[in-house]
């Protein structure tokens, strides 16, 4: 069974939104975004910055090519990759900037855990429009 076009563009749009928002986001507020890396590693930031709006931003373009030009098998191959660099990056920034178990008190632990795994549900979406992209 196949979702029908305009569905799976709706998609596919819907998740490049977010981290097209959050590569913007990060761009028009660069210190914070510096001092969010520096908290979770202390280690070269302005590279994992830029690392993360490159990768923010290509990702959804890419995901929004393949969204609005299904028909193109070339953007559909680069959008399921982004998806799954993507899917790959939000697990990994969710481990970090997310943990829940670090928290000290129990309001603050279901609130982390929420958003932890609004993330986790994001990174399988993104699988989801991987599998999409690269197989059908």
């Amino acid at each position: 069974m196949t979702l029908p076009s305009s569905i799976q563009t709706l998609a596919l749009a819907m998740l490049a939104s977010v981290f097209a928002w959050s590569a913007a986001d990060k761009l028009l507020h660069w210190q914070d975004g510096l001092t969010e890396v520096r908290t979770q590693l202390p280690f070269a930031p302005v590279i994992l910055l830029c690392g993360t709006v490159f990768l923010q931003a290509a990702g959804s373009l890419c995901l929004l090519a393949a969204a609005f030009f299904p028909d193109q098998p070339m953007l559909r191959y680069l959008g399921g990759w982004a998806a799954l660099a993507l899917a790959g990056f939000t697990c990994m920034a969710t481990l970090l900037f997310h943990a829940f178990w670090r928290e000290a008190n129990a309001r603050d632990k279901r609130r982390t855990l929420t958003v932890f795994l609004e993330h986790l549900a994001l990174a399988g979406g993104l699988l989801l429009a991987f599998t999409l992209l690269l197989t059908t």
